[in-house]
């Protein structure tokens, strides 16, 4: 699930903005939610955990944009940051703050899909990114970060997470996981197992070797899988 913020003081660019995120997550099938707060201070003393994209309006009364996105890079070196704004060349500055792109008003559809594409390449190989699962034995719900998942195996409707701090048992199915992980980075291997390319160690004729453990690689899945692992390493020269 990607949370995306808007921070716009006009409600009706605002309102424009979140429909047109909505309907290219929509017709790409992202799970995404959108926020809209009507000023950074109210975005910075809503006491929510940092979203993973930020949709900020450069001309806004009180705090504005550019010095709100300082402030958030002071804390958050990592967090996607999209201008929105009437001018471009206000949208120039926004290099000293590392923003990914910008919007300029009135937002269209095109403009949307276009920085839509780059901001979910952006989160998707972001490692840093978490996920929650629930532990079915002790109900305690944990936050894993993406890069710390070696692979994820079902059994039974039984998910067990492999990650660098040990296993964490969960209950559903690996398409609903593979869903919520980065494209690029996790394949499936075989239809009980869903792997973080990032920790692929060997190849071998039908097996793959993960972080220690030999998981096998099925004839159905094999043609997809090593594409997928090629395409990976390849983006990685």
């Amino acid at each position: 699930m990607m949370r995306i913020v808007i921070v716009e003081d006009d409600e009706r660019d605002a309102e424009l903005l979140g429909r047109l995120v909505r309907g290219y997550a929509d017709s790409r099938s992202r799970a995404v939610t959108v926020e809209r707060y009507a000023d950074p201070r109210a975005f910075f003393d809503c006491g929510q955990p940092d979203p993973d994209v930020i949709f900020l309006d450069i001309c806004m009364p009180g705090i504005n944009g550019m010095d709100a996105a300082r402030k958030i890079r002071e804390r958050n070196s990592r967090l996607v940051i999209i201008f929105v704004t009437n001018m471009v060349q206000y949208a120039v500055d926004g290099y000293s703050v590392q923003a990914s792109d910008f919007i300029v008003k009135p937002a269209s559809a095109a403009s949307v899909e276009r920085v839509m594409d780059r901001v979910c390449d952006l989160v998707d190989t972001n490692a840093d990114r978490k996920i929650s699962v629930k532990d079915s034995v002790s109900g305690r719900v944990t936050m894993l970060g993406v890069g710390d998942v070696y692979y994820v195996e079902v059994s039974l409707h039984r998910l067990t997470w492999h990650t660098k701090t040990g296993n964490v048992t969960d209950w559903g199915t690996l398409d609903a996981v593979q869903g919520k992980l980065p494209a690029k980075v996790f394949s499936r291997c075989h239809v009980s197992y869903l792997v973080n390319l990032a920790h692929v160690k060997e190849m071998k004729k039908d097996s793959v070797v993960v972080a220690g453990d030999v998981l096998p690689v099925s004839r159905s899945q094999k043609k997809n899988f090593y594409a997928d692992l090629a395409t990976y390493l390849g983006e990685r020269r």
